[in-house]
């Protein structure tokens, strides 16, 4: 294992248990890291984006699980992240299946199982030293590829993200203009931004659209409508900080009035074709809006792509949730059965005996 120097990188330990702070401190210091602020909560390093973005975070799940995806979410996503590529590992005592999915998708580039030794976190940190996975953005998710394979539809550009531990632990940080580095790299996720998120909106608009005239309007289409606003807030606010506002800004506010009126009919009775037609043709005014270079079929198939593959999987979802639930009832009658059965042959056994 190459010898790294980490005697210039910044770390933060976030861990609601002063001795498990204590211990990673020390791990730390031993591999010859001087910096690194300890949070007895998420609380406690909240201003830690704003203020100066660490090159490595260990941060605990456990004590605040709620509270620490969050976290991740914003240092990943928020604009006033000073390093929103720093390297994030989450600690856990209990690496559960469902702990595990929801640790990836806010972003975070590891999970490191406790109690911790040396080795473990030596060889983690020349993991991200060496091969850190690229980076994959979409409408709602800034972190690393976790794909197994690539999907359906476009091909979504990876980043590779800046990565200061790197930079710092090999001696190169003194050679880089690290501003400009995060200023490129801050700029293609923005764009990135707006192209997913205009698909996203088209795909949000277009699978609502069939429960969105049912009377009454079912209720996860309602919720899928209502996601639009956000999305589009979001992809304002980017167009703002790319100094690129242009036809795309007036279709945004255009399309977000839209969704939030549709909402408010669906929640009063159904959505009148004309209003839906018109988010529809909204939606596609954006995504030429954002992408003039793509042609609007390859999009719209994308979005086709995406609702029919949306609904597969809740087909798949609810036929195994049905076919559990069956199984659990057969389950329960043959418990029934066996119980009831001994009770049968005494009473029976009771008979023979009497007569």
């Amino acid at each position: 294992m190459p010898d790294y120097d980490y005697s210039l990188v910044d770390a933060a330990i976030i861990d609601t248990q002063s001795n498990t702070q204590r211990v990673l401190r020390e791990v730390l210091a031993r591999l010859g890291m001087k910096r690194a602020e300890t949070y007895g909560s998420v609380r406690d390093a909240a201003d830690m984006a704003a203020a100066a973005t660490p090159d490595l975070i260990l941060l605990d799940i456990d004590g605040e699980e709620a509270e620490a995806l969050r976290l991740i979410r914003r240092l990943r996503n928020e604009p006033d992240t000073r390093n929103p590529y720093a390297c994030i590992v989450a600690t856990t005592w209990q690496p559960t299946p469902l702990l595990v999915m929801r640790v990836t998708n806010a972003g975070a580039d590891d999970l490191l199982v406790k109690p911790v030794s040396p080795k473990q976190v030596q060889e983690r940190l020349a993991a991200l030293i060496e091969s850190r996975k690229k980076f994959v953005v979409t409408a709602d998710y800034t972190g690393p590829d976790r794909r197994k394979s690539p999907r359906e539809g476009a091909q979504v550009p990876l980043l590779d993200a800046p990565n200061t531990l790197r930079l710092k632990a090999t001696n190169r940080w003194a050679h880089i203009n690290a501003r400009q580095l995060m200023a490129e790299a801050n700029h293609f996720v923005n764009e990135q931004k707006l192209l997913r998120i205009s698909v996203q909106v088209a795909f949000l608009i277009e699978f609502a659209a069939i429960g969105l005239t049912a009377r009454p309007p079912e209720r996860m289409a309602v919720e899928h409508v209502a996601r639009v606003p956000a999305f589009l807030d979001d992809l304002l606010r980017r167009l703002d900080d790319l100094g690129e506002p242009g036809p795309a800004e007036s279709v945004a506010k255009s399309l977000k009035m839209m969704a939030e009126r549709l909402r408010l009919h669906a929640e009063s009775g159904a959505v009148a074709a004309e209003e839906l037609e018109s988010a529809r043709s909204l939606a596609r005014d954006l995504m030429r809006a954002v992408d003039t270079a793509r042609p609007l079929d390859a999009m719209m198939a994308e979005v086709a792509a995406a609702v029919t593959g949306y609904r597969t999987r809740l087909e798949q979802m609810a036929q195994a949730k049905a076919e559990a639930a069956k199984a659990e009832a057969a389950k329960a009658e043959a418990a029934r059965v066996a119980v009831a059965m001994p009770a049968a042959n005494g009473d029976a056994a009771k008979e023979a005996v009497g007569s």
